[in-house]
């Protein structure tokens, strides 16, 4: 996919930690669980427009799809551990006013 794979993997978890902070700060109502998949496979679809981007054809290569999966999962671990030092804000806090 990309030539270097310690940097895809370094970029992949910050796109990962960075989605789920983010998640967890503005939308409290979304579960820890869902918002962990969410952090953990959103990222795939830059990873994926950049190699698409490459040429006018492309193929994914078996190997392609397994480091894609690969990816997902540690998006996944990487959201979960920045679950645990990141707390969600509070539903309530949230809500609008009646006025």
């Amino acid at each position: 996919m990309i030539d270097n794979a310690i940097f895809l993997a370094g970029s992949y978890a910050a796109m990962a930690a960075g989605l789920s902070v983010t998640v967890a700060k503005v939308s409290p109502t979304i579960g820890p669980r869902l918002r962990h998949l969410f952090s953990g496979a959103a990222p795939l679809a830059a990873v994926l427009a950049t190699r698409l981007t490459a040429a006018d054809s492309v193929t994914l290569q078996g190997m392609d799809l397994f480091a894609a999966g690969g990816l997902v999962v540690l998006g996944v671990a990487t959201s979960s551990v920045v679950g645990k030092f990141v707390p969600t804000a509070a539903a309530k806090d949230r809500r609008l006013s009646a006025r």
